[in-house]
């Protein structure tokens, strides 16, 4: 340390340094005094001793966690806990959360997927959480550890009305993180990372409740024609307009649509055969047919086309392969001459 003031120099005395040594600085010709603490050396030797013994107690870790547990994010199940003044007696992880559904924003399914860390806050009721994903290789298993904080009284919101707005402020608040991180911005409907954490759970659930499951894959015809003629502008316009009526056309529960990319859509009909994802099909493509976009002072109509594929068919839990079988029918669909389904 370099010091050439006088006060700072009985500052640093008062503090245990001392002055070793003295000479010219050669840029500004000024004298410096070179100070030094004495037995740094050894304290900061005994400093990281004492942190090494903190973080190895576990002292630290107990304190920032309130719960411990090893999740299958597949599955949704919890397989292993340890938790600290929360009773936990779930079976299924979400339920943690008093949510009685699987969460959209699955950060473990994430973790999992991405062979990395995820953190995201969640809350139940009027508790938040902070929630870290950790994944893990368990009895040449791949698993995922999740440690899960209570920062209820530690999250930092500012809020006007009382506690009950403050509150309503906060789930707003995280409601809001998570919908950004699983939604299409433009359309509103889930996302591609949707659809790649969401569908392997489906699908494992279908094959072991022995349960039906179908697959609709869309395509607007003629897309870029629209987009070239008419501009991009009305081109988003038409994959709103798609969207909403895709939407409204799923009456069964655990339905979901997400935007697949570009002018294709996924629908994915949990429970539902073959015959029955076909009549939603046809249902959705003559609500299209039927639609008008309206733009810059005029009208123009669009069709679309559909594949649709049943899990049973495929013969394969292969979350690539179930795609590819949906995709296929869709290509069938626009080799076929567009406005149709193939299935």
């Amino acid at each position: 340390m370099f010091l050439k003031n006088a006060n700072a120099i009985r500052f640093y005395e008062k503090m245990g340094f001392r002055k070793i040594s003295e000479y010219i600085h050669p840029d500004f010709n000024e004298i410096l005094w070179v100070m030094k603490m004495d037995n740094c050396s050894t304290e900061g030797s005994n400093m990281d001793k004492n942190i090494n013994a903190d973080l190895n107690n576990g002292e630290i870790l107990s304190k920032i966690s309130d719960v411990m547990r090893i999740v299958d994010p597949i599955q949704k199940r919890t397989i292993e806990y340890k938790n600290k003044d929360i009773p936990i007696n779930e079976i299924h992880c979400f339920e943690f959360l008093s949510k009685n559904e699987i969460c959209d924003n699955c950060i473990s399914m994430r973790a999992y997927n991405d062979n990395t860390e995820y953190v995201k806050i969640e809350y139940n009721k009027e508790k938040a959480y902070l929630i870290s994903a950790v994944p893990y290789i368990l009895d040449n298993r791949k698993v995922v550890v999740e440690i899960i904080k209570d920062i209820t009284h530690s999250f930092l919101f500012d809020s006007f009305g009382g506690k009950d707005n403050e509150l309503t402020g906060i789930h707003a608040l995280i409601d809001g993180m998570n919908k950004l991180a699983f939604s299409d911005p433009l359309t509103g409907l889930y996302n591609r990372r949707y659809i790649i954490e969401r569908l392997p759970v489906d699908v494992l659930d279908a094959t072991l409740l022995s349960k039906e499951l179908s697959i609709i894959m869309v395509d607007i015809d003629y897309f870029k024609y629209i987009n070239d003629n008419y501009g991009h502008l009305a081109g988003d316009q038409v994959l709103k307009n798609v969207s909403v009526i895709l939407s409204g056309c799923i009456k069964r529960e655990g339905g979901w649509v997400a935007r697949y990319g570009g002018d294709e859509f996924l629908i994915c009909l949990p429970g539902a055969d073959l015959d029955a994802a076909k009549l939603i099909a046809e249902s959705m493509r003559n609500l299209i047919e039927k639609s008008a976009i309206e733009h810059d002072g005029g009208k123009f109509n669009i069709t679309s086309s559909f594949g649709v594929h049943d899990l049973k068919s495929s013969g394969s839990e292969n979350i690539d392969e179930f795609l590819k079988h949906a995709d296929n029918k869709l290509y069938l669909a626009k080799n076929n001459g567009r406005n149709r389904i193939e299935y």
